[in-house]
């Protein structure tokens, strides 16, 4: 089984992070070897007066304690960090560990930065991706990542910003919700193989939280079991899909978020 380290927060409400991250790799074989950035009572941007508690001390004592014993991984997949100065932690232990590296950079969505995130985040952003083996940024975080102002509208726009990112280091990356002109899309580049991949989504309006942690969850249970990268991208985009088709039909609380336990089954 592949050991897999999660380097995301850890919210009591809300299906987000490692609350989604866990039994999403699990039920595709793989070992989650949790790494919490930073604990909240709730997930973010849904439920007000939500507390947080900064985890990065205890994270480079965990790497720390991690390398001691000798152990190896095979991936270390982050997500959402408490704060900037979280990012070195992410990057000393990359380079520890040597291992497959994906950076899912958590800070905006809807063409706006998080509350929890400022201006430093997308700076030090800029740097982890430089270290990373695969990147999946929002639409909104490919923007900030870029620098860029015009809005992404065609296939060619998405195929620029897709270079353009690559070209920071990463020799894989994705962008999800590209709304281009013909619809929604996810879409993809690999440096390695000059392949472009397109994914049309079919489009559910309702907003749910956490779907771009399990877009990328499942996108990194498949690449770890082996799929293709084009049908890891398939099979991610069409689970959040069919995971927000069933709570929606469910009538469950929107706020608390999709869930996945309905749908489980189609990733074992």
């Amino acid at each position: 089984m592949k050991k897999i380290i999660a380097a995301h927060d850890l919210s009591g409400l809300g299906k987000a992070s490692l609350g989604a991250v866990i039994p999403v790799i699990s039920a595709m074989g793989g070992t989650v070897c949790s790494l919490p950035t930073a604990v909240l009572s709730t997930v973010t941007g849904v439920f007000e007066g939500y507390a947080i508690t900064d985890l990065t001390d205890h994270m480079k004592q965990t790497v720390a304690h991690w390398k001691s014993l000798d152990v190896t991984f095979d991936c270390i997949y982050s997500g959402f960090l408490g704060s900037a100065g979280q990012v070195d932690v992410i990057i000393s232990a990359i380079e520890a560990f040597s291992c497959y590296a994906v950076v899912d950079p958590v800070f905006a969505d809807n063409g706006r930065l998080y509350p929890t995130m400022d201006n430093a985040m997308v700076e030090n952003m800029r740097r982890l991706v430089r270290h990373a083996d695969l990147i999946t940024p929002n639409i909104t975080e490919a923007q900030f990542l870029l620098g860029e102002t015009s809005a992404c509208e065609t296939g060619e726009d998405a195929q620029g910003w897709l270079l353009r990112l690559c070209g920071m280091g990463p020799g894989r990356t994705v962008i999800t919700g590209c709304k281009l002109t013909d619809g929604m899309y996810v879409m993809a580049y690999d440096k390695q193989s000059g392949e472009f991949i397109r994914h049309k989504c079919d489009y559910a309006p309702v907003d749910f939280h956490g779907t771009g942690d399990i877009f990328t969850g499942v996108l990194t249970g498949a690449l770890m079991r082996g799929d293709g990268f084009s049908a890891a991208i398939a099979l991610a985009a069409d689970f959040v899909k069919t995971a927000i088709d069933a709570t929606v039909q469910s009538g469950g609380e929107m706020r608390m978020g999709v869930m996945i336990e309905k749908v489980m089954n189609r990733l074992i």
